[in-house]
This record gives structure tokens, sequence and C-alpha cells, in this order.
């Protein structure tokens, strides 16, 4: 099937609608980062309500994240994703990696094979989270 190219304004169109969906729920929606698929929890930074805007340069979601800082809960290296509502349900995931497309796993920091992640930490080489160190967004851009 060939590729279709979105609009800048059925870019924004769509990626509004993902903002609405994540702010459903009492709650606010996170980001809930793992060692793996339906792996150990190591962190999560929840989001402010709204929880994000669609920038008008390019369509694109630019999360916000909530004023009060989250702690990681447990180290180790952050190789999952997931973007969930205020009600807990997941709306999107995918791999964590460093800027450079690196992640770690016990220890070992090695190049991702599908390289950049859906999710990338900033900060040093690698995904490696410590328990007690804070979690914040430096960039946080989907879409």
């Amino acid at each position: 099937m060939p590729d279709l190219t979105l609009t800048q304004a059925h870019r924004a169109a769509r990626n509004a609608a993902s903002i609405a969906l994540a702010d459903t729920g009492s709650g606010n929606s996170s980001i809930r980062l793992y060692d793996a698929p339906s792996g150990v929890l190591l962190a999560v930074r929840q989001l402010a309500k709204p929880c994000a805007v669609v920038r008008l340069a390019d369509g694109r979601i630019e999360l916000i994240q909530a004023s009060v800082d989250d702690v990681v809960l447990q180290s180790g290296g952050a190789a999952w994703g997931e973007w969930c509502t205020g009600a807990g349900v997941t709306i999107s995931a995918g791999h964590v990696t460093d800027a450079s497309g690196n992640t770690t796993s016990a220890g070992t920091t090695t190049a991702h094979p599908s390289g950049i992640g859906a999710f990338v930490l900033s900060g040093t080489t690698g995904t490696q989270l410590y328990a007690g160190g804070i979690v914040r967004l430096a960039t946080a851009l989907i879409g």
C-alpha cells in the first residue's frame, strides 16, 4: 500500500483528537517507562491537564508535564514507553532510546536494532534510570 502524505491541517486535527483522548478519565494522562514490553514499571511522568497542545508551526503534539516532579520508582534500563489516558489506558507505545538510538539493559548500553525510539531519554548515553531520581520531559514531541 502506498504511503499517504498528510497535510499539516490533517496532522493537526488528528493530533488534537489524540490529545482529547489522552485527557479522558478522572486522572492525568501520563508517560510510563518500563524495562520491557509488559515488563517492570520503572517510572511514571504525570502530564498536565490538558496534557498537550498542537504546535502551530508543524501540527505536532507537544506534551506538557505536570508542575510536580515525579520520581523514578525502580532502577533499570528503560526499554518500553506508553502514553496513557487519565484513566490509565494505553493509547500509544513504543521502544525507548537515548538521542543516539542506544538502549540500556542489565547495565550494558547498545544500539537499538530499530534505531531511535518513539520515546527518547536525554541526559546521558543509554536509558538507565535510578530509583529516587527525578523524571522530567526535556522535549516531548509526538506525531
